[in-house]
This record gives structure tokens, C-alpha cells and sequence, in this order.
């Protein structure tokens, strides 16, 4: 139904717990959200193993070496499975409320489409 796309920051001390907490919440989502994490560090390469999610090192960055969240769009339509699609920053806990949020856009446009 939904796919999440999210950039975190490097998994160290106080933001790891953040992070993990939220991507937690992610993977509990009903119906079941199809998860990317993008960065090439190697922890997020170890959580997104961890927590079953679909992992993407590779990404266009900028003169400065600053990944360019255009491209983490880009890969995020290329990759998805699901029509929908949602970028979350890696601090944000979604609930089910969340969910029958997505379910009433998805309704909404379907009839709008018609």
C-alpha cells in the first residue's frame, strides 16, 4: 500500500535510540509499509538489515558532497512497489492513525481519478 522512504542521520548514542524507535514504528504500520533507508554509512546498511528493510548506498550528492534529497525522491519512485509513496524524517513515529490518514488520501484521489 505505502512505501517509506527515509535519509537518517548516522545511528550514534541519542540519535540511534530516535531513529530506531521510529523506524520501529514504521515496520508495525498495518497494513505492512514497504521501508527504504538511503545513506552509505555502515549503520544504516546494519538497520536496515536488522529491521527488514530495503537498503540504498548510492545517491547523487552535490559539489560539497551533500546527498541531494531530489535524487532520494528520484530512487524512491524508481524502487517503490506501492503507488504510494511517503518520505519520513528518521525522528518521526508513525502510528496507526497514520495509516487511515494514507487509506482516505488513497480513497480521495482513486475517486478523484475516475
Amino acid at each position: 500500500m505505502l512505501s517509506i522512504f527515509a535519509f537518517p542521520k548516522p545511528f550514534r548514542g541519542h540519535i540511534a535510540t530516535i531513529q530506531r524507535n521510529a523506524i520501529t514504528s514504521w515496520m508495525r504500520l498495518s497494513p505492512q509499509c514497504e521501508v527504504f533507508l538511503l545513506g552509505n554509512d555502515e549503520e544504516t546498511a546494519e538497520v536496515a538489515k536488522e529491521f527488514g528493510a530495503c537498503h540504498v548506498s548510492e545517491m547523487a550528492r552535490n559539489e560539497y558532497g551533500t546527498p541531494l534529497l531530489s535524487d532520494v525522491f528520484e530512487k524512491g519512485e524508481q524502487l517503490a512497489k506501492y503507488g504510494l509513496l511517503s518520505f519520513v524524517n528518521c525522528d518521526i513515529i508513525l502510528r496507526s492513525e497514520f495509516m487511515r490518514a494514507v487509506g482516505k488520501v488513497s480513497w480521495a484521489i482513486h475517486r478523484a481519478l475516475k
